[in-house]
């Protein structure tokens, strides 16, 4: 689960206006410089609110980077779990799955850019794939377990650190390739695994 999300129950209205503004200046700074020299005065004067409030929603800076995390990856997978028809097959949603997954990241490519450089939360990359790996353990919920050959939540680990070594290394390697281009790979990834692939080649 999230660290640090918002309580789930419904907010003042100007509670979650003054969360947003905050989330945005961080976002924005981000932008502009490194994370450790972003302070929590330039996060307030940038929402243009006081320290005081800042402190009223977020206990420091980090706790804001955590916010703003828990928001992107739940943006990610919350809008994939409610848009995806439900008879989508195996391969249909791997490949919903997987050409939603590189669109997102270029739209937000500065804050991964960010995390995966491990200038703000240490531990993004383990946090990222529990994020993929709970995705594809409920999507695989129904399946029955005794007639795979490898537990289903080998499995949901397995996609889930491929697509984050994936992204970390397109990341890495400055978006040559299109969204599109990355979601055909991996879904060919996906499809024959990486030996069987290679095997395939020869």
């Amino acid at each position: 689960m999230p660290l640090f999300s918002d309580p789930p129950n419904k907010l003042d209205p100007r509670v979650t206006r003054t969360r947003k503004m905050l989330r945005e200046a961080l976002m924005a700074l981000l932008e502009e410089k490194a994370y450790e020299r972003i302070t929590v005065a330039d996060i307030a004067d940038r929402a243009t609110v006081n320290r005081k409030t800042f402190y009223l929603h977020y206990e420091t800076k980090d706790h804001l980077l955590q916010s703003v995390t828990d928001g992107i990856l739940d943006e990610l997978f919350g809008e994939a779990k409610a848009a995806q028809p439900t008879d989508l097959s195996i391969d249909e949603m791997q490949s919903y799955i997987a050409e939603r997954t590189f669109a997102y990241v270029k739209k937000h490519r500065t804050f991964f850019e960010v995390m995966f450089e491990r200038k703000a939360m240490t531990d993004f990359v383990q946090y990222m794939k529990r994020y993929f790996a709970r995705f594809y353990e409920e999507k695989f919920a129904n399946i029955d377990e005794s007639r795979l050959s490898v537990q289903k939540d080998v499995i949901a680990s397995y996609i889930g650190s491929a697509y984050v070594g994936v992204i970390h290394g397109w990341l890495n390697d400055g978006m040559r390739q299109s969204p599109e281009e990355m979601t055909r790979q991996m879904i060919l990834l996906n499809l024959q695994g990486p030996i069987q692939t290679v095997k395939n080649s020869q």
